[in-house]
Formats: C-alpha cells, structure tokens, sequence
C-alpha cells in the first residue's frame, strides 16, 4: 500500500463509490446498522466524515441475536455508549435467532439476516426512514462469490453482494463494497478507535468462517495472491452483463403476462418456449420476484425444475418452490401463485384392454395385452412401470384415474387393507410426487398403483389362466 493518510484514503474510496453509485442524497435521512465490530463502526465514521457534505442525518441501529450471552448483550452495551459520544440517535432491540432458525428450518445465518432485516424495517417504519447503510465490505464480497460457487450458484448468484438494493420496503446501501477489510483495519487503528470482536468469527463450523480462515488463505498461497480482487472483478463482469440481460428479460416477460393478480401471475407458455434457453430462466425469475418481492431461496435447480415442466408435452402439471409459492401447467399457460400445490385434478379414462389408452393432460399412455398364462411367466416384473395381473379376477370395466380421499386397497404382500394416502407417507413419497399418482382400477377396487405396488388381489397366481400385462409410459 501507498504511504498516503489512510483515513482520508478510506473517506475519499467510500465518497467514490457513494458518488458514482449515487447512494446518498442530500438532506438524507439514514439509518446506519452498527453491531459494533470493525466494518460496522467504520462506516458510521466515515459518514460522519462526509455528513457535513451531505447534511445527513444519521440513525444508529442495532439488533442483539442472543447467540452469544453477555458478548451480545456487551456489543449491545458498547453500541449505546458509541452513539452517545457520537451524539446520535440509537434504536436496540433483541431477537431470539436460535428458536426462530429451529422453528423455521433455516440456517443460523439466514435466520439472522430475516430478523435483522425486519427489524430495521420496523425502525424505519417508526421513523419513516427508507434507506439504510449496512458495513459489508471487498473481502466479504469475494468471500459471497466464493461460498456460491461451492454451492453451485448460477451467474445471477455470482454476481455477490449489490452495492445498492432494495429490501423490502428499504433501499440497502453498502458504501465500503469496493474497500479491503485490512485497510478498515488500518483506518481504525489510526484513529485509535476500540471496536468488539465477535468470537463466532473464528468458529469454523459456518461456511463463511471456513472461507475466509482456510481457504482463501489457501488460494492466495498457493495459486493466486490477488484471488480477492480476481473474484470481485468477475463479479463485476457478471453484474454488468447480468444488468444487460436483466433488461432484456424485462421487455420479454412484459409481452409473456397474460393476467395478474395478488396471488398469481398467468404466462404465456408459447411465448416463453419462442425465447432463447436463457430469457426462459430470467422471465420464470421476473414473474416470481413480481409476485413475492423476492428471489431469495430460488436456485438454479428449481428454475430448472420449472423449465422443465414448460418444455414439455404435458398439459397439466404442478411443482412446489420455496416462499410458499407453486407453478401449475394448465395447458398453454404457466401459472405461478402463492400456495403449496394442490392435488392433481380429478382425471378419469376407460381402459381399452386390447390396447392404448391415452391421458392427455399428463402427457402418458397405458398399453394393455391379454394373453394365455405360459409357464415362464414372471409374477412380478423389474420394471415398476410393466405390470402382469390375473386377467380373470378383473371386473371391467377398468379405469385409470387420479387418487380421492379415502382409497384403499391390499398391497401385495400385505393381509389387510391400507390408505393410498398412509401407503403413500410410509413409501416417503414427497409431496409433488403424491400429488401425479395414478391409479389402475375396475368395478370392485385398486388394482394397481401404478409405478409403485400392485394389489394382492389381482397378482398372477399358479392358478391364473389368463394374464393382463399393462405398460405405463409417456
């Protein structure tokens, strides 16, 4: 590093970035999220550096997580005497980020940026404030991309950390993005500031801990020295283009919305197949970002899933997604809404015996043959799609059709009568899954659930004359 004034260096990059990205107006009311460590308590300094530039007026905000006893309480303690000297207004508050991350089956981390965030929201609410400054800072920037990559994020995802975004009813902005962890070190030291030191920071078990202690110190060894700035100038690359495409994305999705409302977003499936593989993915991301103001838990994999389902030649089908959200196929419109996916709708079709049978809306077909029983005949097959059954025992006509509440029937090898629905839970079926099962059924009952279990009632036998062999496909 140069052997310049390190905190006039600071001020001048943080005024750069809040310049150009033009985070801070004038007169600005901000709220400045401080826990009391070096990055946090770096910012507030800085702002208070160019408050008088810009007039602010600046509101210290603090969330204890309760993750670490009397430490949190004690970064709670230090924040308050921090804002007095400062002569700043000061907003503290507690959450109890354990019981909420168990309650909800969510990490701790992201247990703890759900209940920051709304916690700020509550503060700027009450103050009628709608923008806040939050610490994060280069390395933590290089360290997002890095922990994405190992989870297997798409471009979207590599993108890191936004220097300005909105969240929920606040604009986040990050006006130390662009300055190295050691250099807010540097400028604190200088000016001789004392700041609290959070223990779980050295504690391995989080991913972002083992990033930052081990690898990266790994890769700047022994492969690349600048692997810091590297993985930021790729993500700069990546938001920029990202921005591009994400504007282009727009224009499409705008001409696929055949209706909304509240609760759901209906799609032009046609138009959306007419768009390139990758405005596909964008458009999907739009209509749910629309919906629910977020993208956050939609991976690559479930925009995939969707995909999927909207290329091919089903007419109905349904997938669950994270937030609460499902997409449903109804024919030649995908519909994303609010609410898990329900149970297939009622489908029913005779069974031609000698034969196809065709079931439109799901995009399958039984072909059914009788034959005199031989010798050699198999009782049950490898194939969990390709069925023979006791022809003689079967009383047409047959049907195949969806599940209702309240069937049952005998699986084979079992004495007595169960629940589809009890079969189905002890089986570990998941939900969307349950929701496709089709039934092979006649006059008396449930002769096959199709790809899982037969009915002992209907099993080929050494008594059998004639066999009914059945084959499920798409």
């Amino acid at each position: 590093m140069k052997n310049i004034n390190i905190k006039d260096n600071l001020v001048q990059k943080a005024s750069r970035t809040i310049c150009n990205r033009k985070m801070i107006s004038k007169d600005d009311r901000l709220l400045v999220g401080v826990s009391g460590g070096p990055d946090s308590v770096a910012l507030l300094h800085l702002l208070m550096e160019l408050g008088n530039r810009y007039n602010l007026q600046l509101y210290i905000v603090h969330l204890n997580h309760m993750l670490r006893g009397n430490e949190s309480e004690e970064d709670a303690r230090y924040v308050r005497r921090l804002a007095k000297k400062l002569k700043l207004p000061v907003f503290t508050g507690k959450r109890d980020v354990r019981k909420f991350a168990k309650a909800n089956k969510l990490s701790l981390e992201e247990a703890a940026r759900i209940q920051r965030h709304e916690f700020y929201e509550q503060i700027a609410d009450k103050l009628n404030i709608r923008k806040i400054a939050l610490g994060h800072n280069a390395d933590d920037n290089a360290e997002t991309v890095l922990m994405r990559l190992l989870r297997g994020a798409g471009e979207q995802g590599l993108i890191g950390i936004y220097p300005i975004r909105d969240i929920g009813n606040l604009k986040v902005i990050r006006p130390l993005l662009n300055i190295y962890r050691r250099e807010i070190e540097s400028f604190l030291k200088e000016k001789k500031i004392n700041v609290r030191t959070d223990s779980s920071n050295t504690d391995n078990k989080f991913l972002r801990n083992k990033v930052r202690l081990e690898l990266i110190p790994l890769l700047e060894k022994s492969y690349n020295q600048n692997i810091k700035h590297v993985l930021i100038n790729t993500a700069d690359i990546l938001k920029e283009e990202n921005e591009y495409l994400e504007e282009i994305a727009e224009k499409f999705y705008s001409q696929a919305v055949l209706g909304k409302s509240n609760e759901n977003i209906q799609l032009d499936i046609s138009k959306i197949r007419s768009y390139p593989l990758a405005i596909q993915r964008r458009v999907l991301r739009c209509g749910i970002k629309e919906l629910t103001g977020t993208l956050r838990q939609i991976t690559y994999q479930h925009c995939n899933e969707v995909l999927k389902l909207l290329n091919s030649n089903l007419a109905y089908g349904q997938i669950d997604l994270p937030n609460g959200l499902a997409v449903e196929r109804l024919r030649k419109e995908l519909v994303i809404r609010r609410g898990k996916a329900q149970n297939i709708r009622s489908i029913i079709y005779p069974v031609k015996i000698h034969g196809e049978t065709l079931v439109p809306e799901l995009g399958v077909k039984l072909r059914c043959t009788v034959s005199i029983k031989k010798s050699n005949i198999k009782l049950s097959t490898q194939n969990p799609y390709q069925e023979n059954f006791d022809y003689d025992k079967i009383k047409k006509p047959v049907f195949i059709r969806t599940r209702k509440n309240g069937d049952t029937f005998q699986p084979l090898g079992m004495n007595g009568k169960k629940k589809i629905k009890d079969f189905l839970i002890d089986q570990k079926i998941p939900q969307p899954k349950k929701n496709k099962v089709l039934l092979l059924t006649d006059k008396t009952g449930i002769i096959w659930l199709i790809g899982l279990r037969i009915s002992e009632r209907f099993k080929v036998t050494a008594k059998t004359k004639q066999v009914l062999k059945v084959r499920f496909s798409k």
